[in-house]
């Protein structure tokens, strides 16, 4: 008794393993894209970089520096909106202009340091047709004071 209750414990053990033995992601085929992606209208944007350190400037500057981007998707690509995290920080940007695939761009963000003594970090959000929403891009600079 003992060994049959063991011996069906064995087989249902083994049929259990031998069942499972295909997991889901091998099941997924990496050719096969979905209707979602075939169908959507999402766009890439690529950036030379997210980051830009002004290193030390004179309170009351006004100092700029040039993002520039290119669209890697085969999809046109759309910069619907970019906004600072604060007035001293003006983004100038391709609003609502289609940028062919492979195509380049530009986003000037300016940032007035009158009235921001010390290290200042501020942000730009550039909102665009892409899967993620867009990309912040981020600036910082150490603003020496005005000696009154």
């Amino acid at each position: 008794m003992i060994y049959l209750r063991n011996f069906l414990i064995i087989i249902t053990l083994s049929f259990f393993f031998f069942a499972c033995n295909e997991s889901a992601s091998s099941k997924i085929n990496p050719n096969n894209k979905s209707s979602i992606q075939k169908e959507s209208n999402y766009a890439e944007i690529t950036f030379d970089r997210v980051f830009h350190d002004f290193g030390m400037v004179s309170e009351g500057e006004i100092v700029k520096t040039i993002f520039k981007f290119t669209n890697t998707s085969e999809n046109d690509l759309y910069i619907v909106d970019a906004m600072g995290s604060c007035g001293c920080t003006v983004p100038k940007y391709p609003k609502n202009v289609p940028i062919k695939p492979g195509g380049i761009g530009e986003i000037e963000v300016n940032f007035d340091t009158n009235g921001r003594p010390d290290l200042q970090q501020k942000m730009v959000k550039v909102s665009a047709n892409t899967p993620n929403g867009g990309q912040l891009l981020r600036i910082q600079a150490f603003v020496e004071p005005k000696i009154n």
